[in-house]
């Protein structure tokens, strides 16, 4: 296409009115989710918070909740015919207000990807040496000046990853958007492929999307490259509890009104939706969507497998002496990709290449490789990392080659890591909507692609909620696992750098030999994607 009538075609579908839109939207939902998180982080790991052990548990869950299913709950909830316009008899002006565009998808998706942050700042708050802390209140100042003056700094670095994570998220959402109605970069180039053969502006659309993702990504890294900052070692004692006295009771409400928006509202709206079926039409729907089930589970657990195997050999051999220490950085562009780019990419070249591969499940597990295989890469150079290599060099002197060496050393006691890091592939996969939407072949639907069709053509209807609360059971079960592993190795993790750093009150620079890498000090569900 020529470059004037290629602009004028932008211009024409109002380009930078979408650019401005995204931004805003992007902005308002990473200040939502530092408003949310941090103070939650802080409550969780320093206060008296009744119940925190449970709320450190539950408060991770949200990202066990695909974005576009709260959307999903929160139309049935607030949508013009929904339960509170029915109850409070509003017009359907002001609870189509509520719900649809910017604000009511900067709403959901807070409240979706708080967690995002709250894992960065909370792994943090875990890490930090108390000394620093106690010496600015031995100095005279006090506890609100202390955390303003060195807590937050402190903090500074895993804040500001968290936080950029949710922008790039945003800027790459298609679900949330295309159900609430907010006209985005996605939703534009999803429509204009579904709604016309002429490739130019789509792909041109696509270019400028992944430009914008790779300018954050690249933001990103370069801003956490100047965290200059020393402090990040481990202390030999926990840090002291801090006592809300009269504050206790703001802080169980806060807390309370959090997870409840986040978990309790949505499962409840969609039970109650989906308790519309009477028990012949809740078989129906079962029956008739049974294959989009077995489409789900078995494509996700062919593309964990796979993920998994291809970070184990690319960890296994990144790992000694900093070989091919390239390849976190070639993954993580392929992560930063949004799922509507990658797939509309993939389309393309798999058309002028490879059609047969085109029209065949095997395209959803390729594109579910160039999506997931930086957080499987993560997972498990993590737990790969925390085994001491004087085992491995000890089994080496003995004579075995370095492969029975990784096979009867290395795999059985990161064995826990690798559960975790296939748990997590497979739950990316099970709720993958954007990058499914466009690669999928003919006919054959996953359990997103029939929610979101089923209420993008009638609205929230029960068949959407009770099939969404069958997409959540599949993600949440194994959900837990990987949160309760991953806490077993958060802890194993702390406890190996106390001992490491005991007696050491810094650490090295962020990216120098030996520094702690912000993105693994939590359980990797940080680097999910939607």
């Amino acid at each position: 296409m020529d470059p004037g009538a290629l602009l004028a075609r932008m211009w024409d579908l109002g380009l930078p009115q979408v650019v401005a839109t995204v931004f805003a939207l992007a902005g308002s939902t990473m200040a939502l989710c530092l408003l949310i998180a941090v103070p939650l982080a802080w409550l969780v790991e320093r206060s008296d918070l009744p119940g925190r052990s449970l709320v450190r548990w539950l408060a991770p869950l949200p990202l066990a909740l695909p974005p576009y299913i709260e959307a999903l709950a929160y139309q049935a909830l607030l949508a013009p015919g929904g339960i509170l316009a029915d109850w409070f008899h509003l017009p359907a002006r002001v609870s189509g207000a509520l719900i649809y565009g910017p604000v009511g998808a900067a709403m959901v998706l807070s409240l979706c990807l708080y967690p995002y942050v709250y894992l960065m700042a909370a792994g943090a708050l875990t890490r930090s040496n108390p000394t620093l802390e106690e010496a600015a209140r031995a100095a005279g100042l006090d506890r609100w000046r202390t955390a303003i003056v060195v807590t937050l700094p402190l903090l500074r670095p895993a804040i500001l990853s968290g936080a950029l994570l949710v922008f790039l998220y945003v800027w790459a959402d298609f679900g949330v958007v295309s159900l609430l109605r907010v006209r985005t970069l996605t939703t534009v180039i999803y429509g204009y492929v579904r709604g016309t053969l002429e490739w130019g502006t789509p792909a041109a659309l696509s270019v400028a999307l992944a430009l914008i993702a790779g300018s954050l990504l690249a933001l990103q890294m370069w801003l956490l490259g100047r965290a200059e900052y020393t402090q990040i070692g481990v202390g030999s004692r926990p840090a002291p509890v801090v006592r809300l006295g009269r504050w206790r009771y703001v802080a169980v409400v806060f807390v309370v009104c959090v997870l409840g928006l986040s978990l309790a509202v949505p499962l409840a709206v969609l039970l109650g939706r989906a308790g519309r079926l009477d028990a012949p039409a809740l078989t129906d729907v079962m029956a008739r969507e049974w294959p989009a089930f077995l489409n789900s589970v078995g494509v996700a657990t062919v593309a964990a497998c796979l993920i998994t195997g291809l970070a184990i050999c690319a960890a296994w051999r990144s790992a000694p002496s900093g070989r091919l220490s390239w390849l976190p950085m070639l993954f993580q562009i392929g992560y930063a990709t949004p799922g509507t780019v990658l797939g509309l990419g993939m389309v393309g070249f798999f058309q002028w290449t490879l059609p047969w591969i085109y029209s065949h499940p095997a395209v959803l597990v390729l594109g579910y490789l160039s999506l997931f295989l930086t957080p499987a890469f993560q997972a498990v150079r993590a737990a790969f990392t925390q085994i001491s290599p004087t085992l491995e060099e000890a089994a080496r002197g003995l004579g075995r080659s370095p492969l029975r060496t990784f096979l009867e050393i290395t795999m059985p006691l990161t064995r826990p890591g690798l559960l975790a890091a296939w748990t997590l592939v497979f739950v990316l996969c099970m709720r993958e909507l954007a990058a499914t939407l466009i690669l999928r072949p003919a006919g054959f639907d996953t359990l997103p692609v029939r929610i979101w069709i089923h209420t993008m053509d009638t609205g929230p209807e029960p068949a959407a909620a009770a099939l969404a609360l069958v997409l959540v059971a599949l993600i949440a079960l194994p959900w837990l696992v990987l949160v309760t592993c991953g806490h077993a190795a958060g802890a194993a993790g702390m406890a190996s750098d106390a001992r490491d750093l005991r007696g050491r009150s810094t650490s090295p620079r962020p990216g120098a030999p030996g520094a702690t890498d912000l993105h693994h000090e939590v359980p990797h569900a940080a680097t999910h994607r939607p």
